[in-house]
């Protein structure tokens, strides 16, 4: 079955052959779907939402995709169906999620190859962004409405895997909650729920939790006994130029090496990067407490989890892009 365009006011009795969409300021969404049989009604709504001319399905004509069918069969060729799903959705897009929790991974010659096409583009999150599982990672849309099928069928010979997630390395983490008001119950703990919301979203397992106060002695034990059974560990807060602030330290004595404390990323620049043996130890600053959706723990320990040992020209580059869209600058303008 082929398509044909017409005008809007001839199309009464015809099925739609695509979606068509109506946009205002307050959403945009499909008005009417493919395989709609078309009324006066339906010619009334159409019109006024700016369509005067519409796709419908004509019998005979030549073989031909259409977009549904592009997005499908470009989407089963550029994932890794291992760790991925997809859900085909309205106007020729595929919704692409994950399977399990890792680092988004792109090849970008994979990928111009499709999105010069001008048959349909592939939109990611992009390489190095960290997601858990069954979260929403890209999505594949059509561009024309159909292609002939010799056409389609050579890009789709052309195309290869572009899309990938490393998988974690470890999954067992340890957590260490530094600070004399909270050890002491002055103030209430808020870093470990949040701690708990992010290893439930990437996948990991608290296998040990520690409280202890700005002391490097007990932050540099607690350390030492969380690596016994995690994997890697986060240390909370203390990591400022305050005069209290005991943690780098503490990680320190624990015989771990620093690579970095200070990162170029904005919220939570005061945090640390740091290894003993080869277990990274991560110290986040209290800046996570307020930042808790997006944070140093989600662009620089997602990928120390994933088996990253970066070095310090490797850590000194996450200034470009490290300015976060959550970030907020009055928090730095001096006030009036």
């Amino acid at each position: 079955m082929g398509v044909k365009i017409i005008k809007t006011d001839e199309a009464v009795g015809k099925k739609l052959a695509y979606d068509t969409t109506l946009v205002t300021k307050e959403k945009a969404q499909v008005l009417y779907e493919k395989g709609t049989l078309i009324t006066e009604d339906h010619v009334k709504n159409l019109k006024d939402s700016g369509v005067y001319y519409v796709y419908v399905y004509e019998e005979g004509g030549e073989e031909v995709y259409y977009e549904w069918e592009i997005s499908e069969a470009v989407c089963k060729k550029v994932i890794d169906q291992r760790l991925f799903e997809y859900n085909v959705a309205k106007q020729g897009a595929v919704l692409i999620y994950s399977k399990v929790s890792g680092i988004v991974q792109v090849d970008r010659e994979a990928l111009k190859v499709l999105n010069t096409s001008g048959i349909a583009l592939l939109i990611s999150k992009g390489s190095g962004t960290a997601v858990g599982s069954k979260e929403l990672v890209a999505v594949v849309d059509s561009l024309p409405l159909y292609v002939k099928k010799e056409e389609f069928e050579k890009l789709l010979k052309d195309l290869k895997i572009a899309l990938t997630l490393q998988q974690f390395k470890y999954s067992r983490i340890g957590i260490v909650i530094t600070g004399t008001e909270v050890y002491e119950g002055r103030k209430n703990d808020l870093y470990g729920d949040i701690l708990n919301k992010k290893a439930e979203k990437y996948g990991w397992e608290i296998v040990c939790k520690k409280m202890v106060p700005d002391d490097e002695d007990q932050i540099s034990s607690a350390v030492e006994k969380c690596l016994k059974s995690a994997e890697a560990v986060i240390v909370t807060g203390g990591m400022s130029v305050d005069a209290t602030d005991r943690t780098p330290a503490g990680i320190k004595k624990s015989g771990a090496e620093i690579i970095a404390h200070g990162i170029p990323i904005k919220p939570t620049t005061m945090s640390l990067i740091a290894f003993k043996d080869e277990k990274p130890i991560f110290g986040i600053s209290a800046g996570g407490i307020h930042y808790r959706d997006l944070n140093s723990i989600d662009v620089v320990f997602t990928k120390l989890m994933a088996g990253w040992r970066p070095t310090k020209e490797e850590i000194a580059l996450l200034g470009d892009g490290g300015l976060l869209p959550n970030f907020e600058p009055s928090s730095k303008l001096h006030s009036e």
